[in-house]
């Protein structure tokens, strides 16, 4: 079977809201010597989530060179948009497009920065700064009411705070909340400031042939640590959001 005639029946999984490894595995089983690669599906799946709609790669005739430019960069935004933790190698893979021209667009045109390994403006406008430093100070003016209970009652999932409870249902069945956290704010939240920046210099070198190895090894990271580590990290929350706020919104540099 031809490239194009696969593309179309991605395309057709795609639509049916098959699953990636679905769409595989299907295509495995029928065409078990030809059927594409993971990292191809993964491409195209990308390119119709962007509104993609047709399955030629033949570029239109006479197209305008600054079309194609808006669109490609108008796709790496919609990428970033939706996981700001990628790295420029895997949208390479994903889109087809070369690791430059990918680190020349996010820097150059879409005026991005990796901070604590997500993608961010590389300058924050007034809108973005007022409402970061907004939110620092409601959270710095819930914590001093009671700073001790505070913190024994804080739990940190990524870039979601939740008090107590880390299930919806159960937070509004006990009048518990999740506090606010601003958009584009690593630097404002514990997992990514101080409990996973030196996960990657651990996992540097190493290769893993499975799930179970790569958790195994994940483990092991954390295994080193006593609980007075992680206490760290959110008692460093109160002079972060002190120095959002006394910077007016923005980035608290380490």
């Amino acid at each position: 079977m031809e490239k194009d005639e696969f593309r179309v029946l991605i395309k057709h999984y795609f639509l049916r809201k098959k699953t990636i490894t679905e769409t595989k595995n299907a295509l495995d089983k029928h065409y078990p010597d030809s059927a594409p690669a993971t990292a191809t599906i993964h491409k195209w799946f990308t390119e119709f989530k962007c509104g993609r709609t047709s399955t030629s790669t033949v570029p239109s005739p006479g197209r305008p060179k600054e079309v194609v430019i808006d669109e490609t960069v108008k796709k790496l935004h919609n990428l970033v948009l939706g996981d700001p933790k990628l790295k420029v190698r895997e949208i390479a893979e994903t889109t087809g497009i070369s690791h430059g021209s990918v680190f020349k667009i996010l820097h150059e045109h879409l005026k991005l920065k990796k901070l604590f390994a997500h993608w961010v403006p590389q300058t924050l406008n007034l809108d973005q700064k007022e409402e970061r430093a907004n939110i620092a100070q409601q959270n710095l003016k819930r914590f001093k009411l009671n700073p001790k209970e505070f913190l024994t009652r804080f739990i940190t999932v990524d870039e979601m705070w939740i008090h107590y409870f880390d299930s919806e249902e159960k937070l509004n069945q006990l009048h518990f909340e999740v506090l606010p956290h601003p958009n584009n704010a690593p630097d404002l939240a514990p997992s990514n400031y101080h409990l996973l920046p030196n996960l990657k210099k651990w996992f540097s070198g190493k290769k893993f042939y499975s799930k179970d190895e790569l958790i195994t090894e994940t483990n092991a990271y954390f295994d080193r640590f006593v609980s007075e580590y992680y206490e760290e990290g959110i008692n460093m929350l109160e002079s972060r959001w002190t120095k959002c706020i006394e910077s007016e919104g923005d980035y608290v540099d380490d």
